[in-house]
């Protein structure tokens, strides 16, 4: 055959890069739309990538069997390319628009999960099956000697790849945020049908003879050492540990991923850095085997070296995780004059550091591999395919038997250890295939093996441990490494703090005795029970439950530390309290804050089910007379869906009528404009939507479908239950007016506040891509600009000097949030001391007084 030159090679080349971009785009959008039906949970979400991965693996092993004949490959890799834009965006509107199929079918929320799984393989299967083959038809025409066959593949491959990092960046820091999800695969299948397009042209105007279908002769015995070595058995043992190899490198980016993120940030930005890290990772590798290493060394040696130098890397990557918070504050200090988006620069240096070795090394593998088992070139392009196929199931299984097995059994440190100990035995029986390898290079790799085995010896047993949960301020009271990732509990008290050297702790502050606990998750803080933070948790219960008139089912979804929870269950006339949650962890941490629960997960009108909130809002038939929602920062990852306008509606389906929706949203943590957006969101569905600021600027929003007033009397009557009333005065809420002093806006205010301003929606996440959405931070005093008194029933028995001392009280202290904010902490103090001349004392005003503000403050 002759080869093609390298003016061609470089326009398929080029070619390849933009199918690998809009692959990976739809790969982002398919998980995005999907999740949103069969659930947000971690098995669920794993379930959908696989579904896309099999897809692939059929496609590249059925259309690469199929590639072997084909006269006219480069055309036939065309119609690939045009196929999958149009079969992409087609299943991209199917699944926008899937929550509606799935409820007139009578399978609302997909039924049980493995149905659930079943569904996604389904529906993605048509698009991915074809994008499995676009490689193998590819290898197929450019595939000419038998010779280079590996150089050339590593190349193709490595742009491929290429080109799914930079639509990861596009789509992850660009299209998603500034177009929506819709027009961003409309984008990705465009650039599949010009593809198409370009490689039709480029067929006529080569006018390439057609390739025979015929199996050559095999290559000369000094042609390729493959072609002499592996056959039959060994052949066959190669490719099962290439599977083995697929198994560890996505064991390693598993593994990386999820201890990254405790030290990262929990945004779609820093996933996305994660991924485009480890891409571009796989790209070095590839180009250099193919430019450096094919040809120059004995294949059969390189992938024994690789194997082993992997097992050193991941080791050392292992160790630099251990030491994430120092090098994260080194990359802070290189990058912190690069600007307002220096933090992630200085992510992507961190990721970087651990990920692009081993990456690299990962990289150097597959075109290796295809070099040492292809014995034809005529069968180049199902041997591809094979490889491919049996490398993306080995990442399946890793992805899954890692997150759900090993991790929860033995820990995210010893899985790394295994796997580095799965490359070091991988390079160890590789080796023994190969008849021709010298004595001192078996025996280098035996004291490889002892050193490696020494080196893990060195490494302290709990060093991910404590490199997640130890800070210098708190004491750790709890630790899990679970399914969906670390979690922790960790105690601040008076003398852990004041022993820190980050707080002042002035004259008299060791002396004060004061202790809260946090529930930290990854990088996120999920709750804590400092007193302004489990005041606004006690007011997302208290009050729907105080605007209802007579409350019996409750659904509270993200049970935290459980402080609303236990709010929830101090109301005598509760019948039914079904929590829900997707990390079983978190209620396992729920004995650890009992002294704020209340032992609510075990009250017997309590029914926790492990699901995310809007996948069993889909599925669930129950109505309730409250629903009370504490996700994770709106910012977080995923966590969007819990805000949209869509979102709304399924809620507003589950409410019984005259049922009351109660929604945290923390203004401060998104910019103006998409903390307006969000509110919006909630008036798009609802008729009556209010807004309180029990404290900081963590509000509070109430809707529902009818007028919300304040009706003193019944307040007055369910205070009169002790147990609510002493739930109400442990966050420093003495009285009704207290209460009703956090009260801010109403249905009218809040639609001007919002006027002009675009809703958040499932197609538009704006909030999750907040860096391209942003405009200037949250303005707290436009909102209170903009602040009304609350509608009132029964004004006659309603003291108005005492509720008008306790607004002003409560503009005072966001007042003194302000200035607290803007370092001016003697100005925000007085703030809260005016408050207190106002109203008196309360346990919130002498905690923001004495503590927060004085013993506290930051030390610099």
């Amino acid at each position: 055959m002759n080869r093609i030159s390298a003016r061609v090679f470089a326009a398929v080349g080029l070619l390849f890069v933009a199918s690998g971009m809009s692959g990976l785009v739809f790969e982002v959008i398919w998980v995005r739309y999907l999740t949103l039906v069969v659930g947000h949970t971690t098995f669920a979400a794993s379930l959908v990538v696989s579904a896309f991965l099999a897809g692939l693996v059929l496609g590249s092993l059925g259309l690469g069997r199929l590639a072997d004949g084909l006269k006219r490959p480069l055309l036939a890799y065309g119609l690939l390319e045009a196929a999958t834009g149009v079969l992409a965006l087609g299943i991209t509107h199917v699944l926008a628009t899937l929550p509606e199929w799935l409820s007139a079918l009578g399978v609302p929320g997909g039924g049980p999960l493995p149905l659930r799984g079943v569904l996604a393989f389904l529906l993605v299967l048509p698009p991915t099956f074809v994008m499995g083959g676009t490689l193998p038809v590819l290898m197929r025409f450019v595939a000419r000697e038998l010779e280079g066959l590996g150089r050339s593949f590593g190349v193709l491959y490595s742009l491929n790849t290429l080109g799914a990092a930079l639509g990861c960046g596009l789509a992850g820091f660009y299209l998603i945020g500034a177009v929506g999800l819709w027009r961003t695969a409309a984008l990705a299948a465009g650039l599949n049908l010009l593809v198409g397009l370009a490689v039709f042209l480029l067929h006529l105007w080569l006018r390439p003879e057609p390739l025979s279908a015929s199996t050559p002769a095999p290559a000369a015995s000094g042609a390729s050492e493959s072609a002499s070595i592996f056959h039959g058995a060994r052949r066959t043992l190669l490719v099962a540990a290439f599977a083995l190899c697929g198994f560890a490198s996505i064991s390693y980016e598993v593994l990386w991923f999820r201890v990254l993120s405790t030290s990262l940030d929990s945004s779609t930005y820093a996933f996305t850095i994660l991924l485009v890290t480890f891409l571009l990772g796989l790209v070095v590798g590839g180009l250099v085997y193919s430019l450096k290493l094919a040809g120059r060394v004995r294949e059969l040696e390189l992938f024994v070296s690789v194997e082993a130098l992997l097992a050193f890397a991941g080791l050392l990557s292992l160790a630099l995780l251990g030491l994430s918070r120092p090098v994260s504050q080194v990359l802070s200090g290189l990058v912190g004059g690069w600007g307002p988006n220096a933090v992630y620069v200085g992510m992507l240096l961190h990721a970087s550091l651990v990920i692009l070795v081993p990456a690299s090394l990962i990289g150097v593998v597959f075109p290796l591999v295809v070099q040492l088992t292809t014995r034809h070139v005529a069968s180049a392009a199902s041997n591809v395919g094979l490889l491919y196929s049996v490398n993306t199931l080995g990442g399946i299984v890793g992805s899954l038997l890692v997150g759900f097995v090993l991790v929860p059994a033995v820990g995210t440190q010893w899985t790394f250890v295994l796997v580095c100990a799965l490359n070091m035995a991988l390079a160890l029986g590789v080796q023994a295939l190969d008849p021709e390898a010298r004595p001192s290079a078996r025996r280098s790799m035996w004291a490889g093996a002892a050193l490696l085995a020494v080196a893990v010896a060195l490494v302290p047993g709990d060093l991910l441990v404590r490199a997640f949960a130890e800070h210098v301020d708190s004491r750790v009271r709890f630790v899990r490494e679970g399914v969906d990732g670390a979690l922790a509990v960790l105690e601040y008290d008076n003398a852990s703090v004041c022993d820190s050297g980050l707080y002042q702790c002035g004259p008299g502050c060791r002396e004060k005795r004061f202790r809260h606990q946090q529930l930290l998750f990854g990088s996120v803080s999920y709750a804590n029970t400092a007193l302004p933070r489990k005041r606004y948790m006690a007011t997302l219960a208290h009050l729907p439950m105080l605007l209802h008139p007579e409350p019996k089912e409750v659904l509270q979804v993200c049970f935290g530390t459980g402080s609303t929870a236990g709010s929830f269950a101090s109301h005598p006339g509760l019948r039914s309290l079904t929590i829900v949650d997707t990390n079983p962890d978190v209620l396992a941490a729920a004995p650890h804050f009992a002294e704020h629960n209340h032992g609510a997960a075990e009250d017997p009108r309590t029914h926790v089910v492990f699901d995310d909130g809007r996948h069993f809002l889909l599925s669930s038939q129950g109505r309730y007379d409250v629903i009370s929602f504490e996700p994770p920062p709106p910012r977080s990852a995923g966590v969007v869906s819990l805000y949209t306008t869509e979102f709304y509606r399924e809620v507003k389906q589950r409410l019984a009528p005259g049922g009351v929706l109660a929604q945290w949203i923390p203004l401060q943590q998104q910019p103006d404009n998409l903390t307006r957006g969000m509110v919006a969101s909630l008036l798009e569905s609802f008729s009556e939507v209010t807004l309180w600021i029990p404290s900081d600027y963590e509000a509070v929003l109430v809707a529902a479908d009818r007028p919300l007033p304040v009706d003193v009397a019944g307040w007055e009557a369910r205070w009169a239950q002790a147990t609510v009333a002493r739930s109400l005065a442990d966050v420093g809420f003495t009285s009704p007016y207290g209460l009703v002093g956090t009260y801010v806006a109403g249905t009218e205010a809040l639609r001007r506040w919002t006027q002009g301003y675009a809703p958040v929606t499932d197609d538009h996440p704006a909030v999750e891509y907040f860096l391209f959405n942003a405009d200037k931070p949250f303005d707290a005093q436009a909102l209170l600009a903009m602040a009304q008194p609350p509608v009132l029933a029964g004004t006659e028995r309603w003291d108005a000097a005492r509720l008008s001392r306790e607004l002003a009280a409560n503009r005072k202290v966001l007042e003194s949030t302000r200035l607290k904010r803007a370092g001016e902490w003697e100005a925000a103090k007085a703030r809260v001391e005016e408050a207190r001349a106002e109203v008196g004392d309360n346990a919130f005003l002498s905690f923001l007084a004495d503590l927060e503000l004085d013993c506290l403050r930051p030390a610099r």
